[in-house]
């Protein structure tokens, strides 16, 4: 099964994910087997916002590329998000700033709907996905210093298996599969694609 309807996506992500606030009820996934014990022990919290907007034509899903600059993950396409700030309350607020300093979203108008299995990364960030909807007029205001591009994919391209394709690579000296959605010339993988890949197995392959 795959995306029908706007409607029925938040209505499974309310039933089958974790509340927006309150204990989580989803094991983490992601890259564990590549992070060892000590770095385990130290791992980061992050949190991204997943940005469904109700477009016209059909809902879609905010993505950015990050700089060939930054620190971690450059160049990459990923949500809106980043490590979580002493300021921040918790995963779901920190989700909330990066997204308003990376792209423009006033965190007043996000409709939020809950919270995605905690994602841990190669390089040990325990990040936790936040599903949240935007105004259907959303214009993003991307901050050239934090994200290189913007752009929009559509949610009945993401969350259709046919779309998921799986490429191998050799990391931290063993063999992985990953998977990947190139969409309009941007590269949608690894984590990212990871983050997609597990929601969609959460809301419709289960």
């Amino acid at each position: 099964m795959s995306f029908t309807t706007l409607d029925d996506f938040l209505q499974r992500a309310s039933d089958r994910l974790d509340p927006i606030q309150g204990d989580g009820r989803l094991d983490e996934v992601g890259d564990l087997d590549f992070v060892d014990e000590d770095r385990i022990q130290s791992i980061r919290p992050a949190a991204v916002l997943i940005p469904v907007i109700p477009r016209l034509e059909g809902p879609t899903a905010l993505l950015t590329k990050r700089p060939d600059t930054m620190a971690s993950h450059p160049g990459q396409v990923a949500f809106p998000g980043g490590k979580v700030d002493p300021v921040d309350v918790d995963e779901v607020a920190a989700a909330l700033r990066e997204a308003e300093e990376e792209v423009g979203v006033v965190p007043e108008t996000v409709d939020l709907v809950a919270r995605s299995a905690p994602y841990v990364t190669g390089t040990a960030f325990r990040i936790t996905p936040v599903i949240g909807v935007l105004p259907p007029d959303f214009q993003a205001q991307p901050d050239p210093t934090e994200v290189a591009d913007v752009f929009e994919a559509p949610l009945d391209f993401l969350f259709n298996a046919a779309n998921h394709q799986t490429g191998t690579a050799f990391y931290k000296g063993k063999h992985r599969s990953y998977t990947e959605m190139p969409w309009q010339g941007f590269r949608i993988w690894g984590v990212t694609a990871g983050i997609i890949r597990d929601l969609y197995a959460n809301l419709y392959d289960s």
